[in-house]
């Protein structure tokens, strides 16, 4: 059975002064998730649906970006790595990009369709999800030229975070040819989908619990039976550690070390939980290559992404708010 710990998180502001001395890369799917505001007061005589009449509109960084987004807001220099389309939701991810000053190294394919998610939000709920994008695998010279732009740059980075949203870049072959070129630095995984197999030799991997569950093959796994799986996991696919987020039981981790512990969560209301673990694992990655501490990492995650879930939409999450937070 894993132990409850609360980590000694007094000088969290001096880890977050330190943050900013790192350079992060965030290699993965690149989304543009858009968001169409506005209020709806009656029902639609064509059909039985709500006419909503659209008050703005607003684009964000989705999937890799949105990893990229959140360092970026605790001021840690990052380089964001990934495809996208000619079209317009290409044009506007890498514009958000160059809003917010943050580095990239983005291929530009004009044969496929940029990963878009666009959500339909009144009176504070989603009412619809509309998606358009290309999930087939990335053309094998595409991205022998993405990872030859990456090796040219890759001794500025401290660490990798690859973000797997299955839009067909973060294939095996991928993941291989990146630990190839950093073999020296911590990889760390959000990964996606039932083959775990590609992940192997990473630095760790942080699925959420469902994830994990299929993972292992264990579908109706209890919590109280996580660990032993848990190092099975890791030792089947050459990890150095693992974690594992838990919702509102808040996360589990297996660190280098191999010492199993679940960090708790703080109880909140919850909006939306998209991009909470591009959150979790964007603090988790900073604050471990500062402090060298699972422990310390995965709290100081927790306090964020449970920011982020009381927020709508995919949000960021700044050091003021986590420092505000009473941990």
């Amino acid at each position: 059975m894993f132990r409850t710990i609360s980590a000694d998180l007094k000088n969290l502001d001096k880890i977050f002064q330190q943050i900013q001395n790192l350079h992060i890369l965030v290699v993965g799917d690149l989304i543009l998730d858009q968001y169409i505001w506005g209020k709806v007061e009656r029902i639609s005589p064509e059909a039985p649906v709500p006419i909503i009449t659209v008050s703005r509109k607003e684009n964000r960084l989705g999937g890799a970006g949105n990893v990229a987004a959140n360092l970026n807001a605790l001021k840690c220099p990052v380089t964001l790595a990934g495809v996208c389309a000619s079209d317009q939701a290409g044009l506007d991810f890498q514009t958000l990009c160059h809003q917010k000053k943050i580095n990239s190294i983005i291929a530009t394919l004009p044969k496929r369709r940029t990963s878009c998610k666009a959500r339909i939000i009144a009176q504070q709920q989603q009412l619809l999800r509309i998606d358009e994008e290309t999930v087939e695998p990335v053309d094998q010279k595409e991205t022998e030229q993405l990872l030859e732009n990456i090796t040219a740059l890759a001794d500025q980075f401290d660490a990798v975070i690859l973000s797997d949203y299955a839009k067909g870049l973060v294939t095996e072959d991928f993941i291989h040819s990146v630990l190839e070129i950093f073999k020296d630095k911590p990889v760390l995984v959000d990964p996606k989908g039932f083959n775990y197999q590609k992940y192997r030799g990473t630095t760790a991997i942080k699925p959420n619990f469902r994830e994990f569950c299929m993972a292992v093959r264990h579908p109706e796994l209890s919590l109280a039976k996580i660990e032993p799986l848990a190092r099975q996991l890791v030792d089947e696919l050459n990890l150095k550690g693992l974690i594992v987020t838990l919702g509102e039981q808040g996360v589990f981790i297996l660190d280098t070390n191999q010492k199993a512990a679940r960090i708790p969560t703080k109880a909140r209301e919850v909006f939306d939980v998209s991009g909470a673990g591009d959150t979790f694992l964007a603090v988790f990655t900073a604050v471990l290559m500062v402090t060298n501490n699972w422990k310390i990492a995965a709290e100081v995650a927790n306090l964020a992404s449970g920011i982020a879930v009381g927020k709508i939409g995919t949000a960021t999450v700044t050091a003021a708010e986590i420092l505000a937070e009473d941990y």
